[in-house]
């Protein structure tokens, strides 16, 4: 299955938006009037369309064109100019130094390679600039569903997320790359109606649970890591008043470049 076919599965952008308040709060935290900004594997758009609400010269740049599809919608509703651009992120087709911010939440974690995915995100970053990506801990209830699953699937397999997820394993991401990293643990709430909501919309809009519950059904073991997913659910979020509460940590990073 070819990249763009693989996050056609499913519905990201729903789904995505449970938690698209950690890339809203990235572009907040970072972004000016006039700044020149990329969001890298922006997904439906949350960072580039924040930036863009702050005056920022933002583009968004994703694999998926049907993510991309939603995110321009989006941002034409809120008369925001944003520019899209269709591309593979570990190799950007845009010149050196051509953006003041260069922002990834929860998206360039998903490269194969993270030091050659690091010295993308350094090339197109201008000195003074700042790059700032966000990353599930792996001991989050997101973190886990690798293992979860891995045990299921012969190995954890999947993209080595953990690079850009430990303070120490990122400092080793960037390292030889002219930036001065900072890093914390922050937490998103992600919130359903109830537990069996957040378990329907993760199995089948997210697309690698889509592919691994198809793999799994075939054998007969969905049930069983079906399971196991209400239980770290459960374990990790609270049914409240306002609905079924999953705190979720993940770690900021942000490489000042020199």
């Amino acid at each position: 299955m070819q990249p763009e076919q693989f996050w056609e599965l499913g519905d990201y952008a729903t789904v995505g938006d449970r938690w698209a308040d950690a890339a809203r709060n990235l572009a907040k935290e970072t972004v000016l009037p006039g700044h020149r900004v990329l969001d890298v594997a922006c997904g439906q758009g949350p960072a580039a369309i924040a930036a863009a609400g702050l005056g920022a010269n933002a583009t968004g740049l994703d694999f998926a064109a049907g993510l991309l599809t939603v995110a321009r919608r989006r941002a034409d509703a809120l008369g925001l100019g944003v520019q899209w651009i269709q591309s593979d992120m570990t190799a950007m087709p845009v010149p050196d130094e051509s953006y003041d911010r260069v922002l990834s939440a929860f998206g360039c974690m998903f490269a194969s390679d993270p030091a050659a995915m690091a010295r993308e995100l350094v090339r197109v970053c201008a000195p003074g600039g700042v790059i700032g990506v966000l990353a599930w801990l792996p001991d989050s209830p997101f973190g886990s569903l690798k293992p979860l699953f891995g045990k299921y699937l012969g190995g954890p397999g999947g993209p080595p997320v953990e690079a850009w997820a430990v303070p120490e394993l990122i400092r080793s991401t960037f390292a030889g790359l002219p930036v001065e990293l900072t890093t914390r643990v922050d937490t998103v709430d992600v919130v359903w109606d109830d537990v069996d909501q957040a378990l329907d919309e993760v199995s089948t809009m997210v697309p690698a649970i889509v592919a691994i519950r198809r793999v799994l059904a075939a054998s007969g073991r969905w049930p069983q890591a079906q399971a196991d997913l209400r239980a770290l659910f459960t374990s990790g979020g609270e049914q409240t008043s306002a609905g079924f509460r999953l705190p979720v940590e993940y770690l900021t990073t942000l490489a000042h470049h020199r």
